[in-house]
């Protein structure tokens, strides 16, 4: 089967559209037919079906049908139910991992406990008002010097 435009206008002429053999028309050439050319058997003997009636409402409305809920559990509220067993295994593997990283890196740890003493020594925090007026300074310093040297970019120089 061709899906050409004359076919297009042929299936026109047969289902009635249009009254003439239009490609011909078209080409400039003696039409093949004059008329609705005959129409193809129906495969259909007695006739066409009629088509299944659809249960359609009176009118134009929300039926609410009530379905029934089951009450909520405590357990219900969790998104993830995990049995527990799962929360068993994953407490043993936790602390047994962490126990293992403790045994491994001991004078890591000490390590770091070392330099947290040496870091929180240097610390000495005068009173937060003096703080607030050197952070403060500090920044308006900053962007100063920048106004700065921006303007400086525009200078004539000699």
């Amino acid at each position: 089967m061709t899906s050409n435009w004359a076919y297009s206008l042929d299936l026109l002429a047969q289902n009635g559209v249009l009254d003439f053999d239009a490609p011909s028309f078209v080409m400039g050439q003696n039409p093949r037919y004059v008329g609705r050319p005959s129409l193809p058997p129906s495969p259909y003997a007695t006739g066409i079906p009629p088509a299944p009636a659809i249960n359609q409402p009176v009118i134009d409305e929300f039926q609410h049908q009530p379905q029934k809920i089951p009450k909520k559990t405590e357990k219900d509220n969790d998104i993830i139910h995990n049995p527990s067993w799962k929360k068993w295994a994953f407490a043993a593997l936790s602390i047994g991992g962490l126990a293992l990283l403790a045994f491994n890196y001991k004078s890591v740890a000490a390590g770091v406990k070392n330099g947290w003493t040496k870091v929180s020594g240097k610390i000495s925090w005068s009173g937060i008002k003096t703080f607030c007026s050197n952070a403060g300074k500090s920044v308006c310093k900053f962007f100063s010097d920048g106004w700065n040297k921006f303007k400086g970019l525009f200078k004539k120089t000699p």
